[in-house]
């Protein structure tokens, strides 16, 4: 069944939105006690070990969820701010001679940094796929927020809704100019020919996206 599965927010996100899929798979990991395995210096465990509420297919060997990229809606302001974090010393003195320690804040737990970080204000961030809608938005209900930084308030997620939808646009959708790539796919000779909105790149088409073990040739939405 065709969906279209919407994150309604309530904060600005921080970042790129991430692949319903990678957010479905890492719910499902938790509750299998798995999520703390998958780790990039471990194995990553075979695609489609994890079930998911989402159908997937193969295609060039590897077997891909079918689910569309996030697809944004009206972006009212798209900005940089800064996350920073500084150990302070301007109290040292007060501490007892034997307490006065020399701290590294060059690396490890104390380290300072200032990092530029990207902001957007949206309402509504949309993904389309193909699967069954109660078990999706039931697993979406403990995912409260998304994107980076999400423990100083960034990417909250007011509500999760789903709808069934006609058609299918969970890899391509069709256009008046031809045929537009909506997701990660592996690069080769499998894909349609003069696909719209896209380019080539390395990573990952199937979750977890970041792990090494993923990493491809891969044609991605410009």
């Amino acid at each position: 069944m065709s969906l279209l599965i919407i994150a309604h927010l309530s904060s600005p996100f921080a970042g790129d939105a991430p692949m319903l899929d990678g957010i479905l798979e890492f719910e499902m990991a938790q509750r299998q006690g798995l999520a703390d395995k998958i780790r990039r210096d471990k194995r990553c465990p075979p695609v489609g070990e994890i079930h998911i509420p989402m159908l997937r297919h193969f295609i060039g060997g590897w077997n891909v969820p079918c689910c569309s990229s996030p697809i944004y809606g009206p972006i009212v302001n798209d900005r940089h701010e800064h996350i920073a974090k500084r150990l302070g010393c301007e109290y040292a003195d007060e501490l007892a001679p034997e307490s006065r320690n020399v701290v590294a804040i060059g690396n490890s737990t104390f380290k300072s940094y200032r990092l530029p970080l990207r902001i957007r204000s949206v309402k509504r961030i949309a993904w389309l796929g193909e699967g069954h809608r109660r078990p999706v938005l039931k697993l979406l209900r403990s995912v409260h927020s998304i994107g980076k930084k999400r423990s100083v308030g960034y990417g909250r997620v007011a509500e999760w809704t789903g709808e069934n939808v006609d058609g299918e646009f969970h890899w391509f959708a069709e256009s008046e100019s031809g045929r537009v790539l909506m997701r990660p796919l592996p690069f080769g000779n499998w894909l349609p020919p003069g696909l719209l909105g896209a380019r080539r790149d390395f990573g990952g088409v199937v979750p977890p996206y970041w792990h090494p073990d993923r990493a491809t040739d891969i044609i991605v939405p410009a």
